[in-house]
């Protein structure tokens, strides 16, 4: 059994589909603030698809669940905290598709889906 909420568990199938999205996802275009928590009971995305070359916003970008590493093009680390400055500026190219935890994002430009897991 796993627990991705600490009042809930999980048994594997199910542990299975929320890793790989399968809570659902959401179509963003706008650039208003997005929230997991408000999408769905498991509070995170797992996945960000990019439609369209796409730019977080620089203040409250990307935010992690919990403080991650996000690599930088020095070949070391960042920390990602809750404003994303990590990725502040940078452009993620149509077709790419990016995983980890996160409980919101605001997009500056683009489209993506975003997978709730």
């Amino acid at each position: 059994m796993a627990k991705f909420r600490k009042d809930h568990t999980y048994n594997i199938q199910q542990s299975g589909n929320l890793a790989l999205g399968q809570a659902g996802s959401i179509f963003v275009t706008g650039t208003a603030a997005i929230s997991a928590l408000a999408a769905s009971t498991s509070g995170v995305f797992v996945a960000i698809q990019f439609l369209e070359d796409t730019v977080f916003n620089s203040t409250d970008g990307l935010v992690a669940e919990t403080t991650e590493l996000f690599p930088d093009d020095a070949g070391t680390s960042s920390l990602v905290s809750a404003n994303g400055a990590a990725i502040d500026g940078e452009t993620f190219p149509a077709g790419m598709t990016i995983y980890g935890r996160w409980t919101g994002f605001i997009l500056a430009s683009g489209k993506v889906i975003a997978y709730l897991g």
